[in-house]
């Protein structure tokens, strides 16, 4: 017995050196294979979360036609069941018919992979600690290019919730876009990661030295196969927002008064996921004498034009409507919510320039009496909470809205939260 324990130990010690040995005559310390490992991990990530990404996008070409030409037909046969139907607008609604059938089947005719997205984990972490992860992946990088690397951490700060990996790579992501703008200028660069508490929130801040973000693509830049490097796919920024957004957070990006640029992520404190408390403003529109006012301002933003034709015919039918007014893009729909302070919005979750979420943040402040109905073809849970916690009361998926429209509209208006029928089953 005491032989064949000596004979194991002898074997372990055996194994030990020889691995020992290895790291020697390799000349990689085991943290540097450990770091290496990391890497290898969070870029086999970046591989399978950029396709997942591309898949999604393909998703969303699909689903905005298919919503509209559904839209568009229940919008016909209403038209239709009122008895007086006008030619004229029936011919524009098999116009935008045609042309989304059309766009749909270039679509799925260009389209050949299916991947699916891994469950995400759903944990308590540090940020200072995802960021301290993260450095001896670029520390080499960041030597190689001749920058440097402050770190600005801030003391004792709340935990927040989420996936590891996927949070990584957001981290690395920013990293590696602010090395890549500072290497360009072909001068020795600094990077400053600052984190800190701000209104509930833990932000990140990645500032570099660079040259900046020109004008024309400061407001796309997280646009998919938006880019400012000629040799560049242009996915990582909408990866990495698309990540922070499912994570409850946001992302945005501002250039710096002495050059270069900074991207921010706001990520909620763990526990205070949420919807954004609503009870202290009366949302109704009043009047003086305490009674609702007669006529229904209502704003619709979407960046599909003939999806928001569909919806308006389709509200051509709410009580006491008065005015219709459109937006393409997040900033448009802002600046309209403030002029016009209509009592109901409907946003989609994905538009340009400013996505809906951070859209209906801002709206919030400038259109305080207006209720939002987020339309949007993305059914995860994490996108209703991120809606909810924006200050939204309902949510319909795009392909029920010639259904459920009207229902959820009016259910919204009465301050009723709605959910759409593809999120309860």
């Amino acid at each position: 017995m005491v032989k064949k324990s000596r004979q194991k130990s002898q074997k372990l010690r055996a194994e030990d050196s020889s691995d020992h040995n290895h790291s020697v005559v390799t000349g990689r310390p085991r943290a540097m294979v450990e770091s290496q490992f990391l890497r290898e991990k969070l870029a086999f990530s970046s591989r399978v979360a950029t396709f997942s990404e591309l898949l999604a996008w393909l998703a969303h070409e699909l689903n905005q036609p298919l919503a509209a030409i559904l839209g568009n037909a229940q919008a016909a046969l209403r038209l239709m069941e009122r008895g007086t139907p006008d030619l004229n607008e029936f011919r524009e609604i098999f116009k935008d018919i045609v042309s989304d059938g059309q766009r749909t089947s270039e679509v799925i005719r260009g389209m050949r992979l299916k991947l699916k997205r891994s469950v995400a984990e759903d944990k308590p972490l540090l940020l200072n600690d995802l960021i301290n992860e993260i450095m001896p992946i670029v520390r080499n990088d960041s030597l190689a290019r001749n920058i440097s690397i402050d770190l600005d951490l801030g003391l004792s700060l709340p935990s927040i919730r989420g996936d590891r990996v996927q949070l990584q790579q957001v981290i690395l992501n920013l990293v590696v876009n602010a090395f890549e703008a500072m290497s360009a200028l072909e001068r020795p660069g600094k990077m400053i990661l600052r984190s800190r508490l701000d209104d509930g929130e833990v932000v990140l801040d990645v500032v570099d030295s660079g040259a900046g973000i020109p004008r024309d693509k400061l407001d796309l830049i997280f646009d998919p196969f938006v880019t400012t490097k000629a040799d560049a796919l242009g996915v990582g920024l909408s990866l990495s927002r698309s990540i922070v957004i499912r994570h409850n957070g946001r992302l945005w990006v501002e250039n710096n008064g002495d050059g270069g640029a900074t991207f921010h992520v706001a990520l909620p404190v763990e526990n205070s996921l949420r919807p954004a408390a609503t009870a202290d403003v009366d949302r109704s529109p009043q009047t003086d004498a305490g009674q609702r006012v007669h006529g229904l301002t209502v704003l619709i933003a979407d960046d599909g034009k003939s999806f928001r034709h569909a919806v308006a015919s389709l509200l051509a039918e709410l009580p006491e409507l008065k005015l219709l007014a459109e937006a393409a893009d997040g900033e448009e729909a802002i600046k309209k919510a403030e002029e016009l302070n209509p009592d109901l919005i409907l946003l989609d979750v994905g538009l340009p320039i400013i996505d809906g979420v951070e859209a209906a943040a801002r709206m919030r402040a400038v259109a305080p009496n207006a209720k939002i109905l987020f339309l949007t073809q993305y059914d995860s849970p994490d996108f209703v909470r991120a809606a909810l916690r924006a200050g939204a009361l309902g949510y319909v998926l795009k392909v029920d809205v010639g259904s459920e429209l009207l229902q959820a509209a009016m259910a919204v208006i009465r301050g009723e939260q709605y959910l759409s029928s593809g999120l309860r089953r």
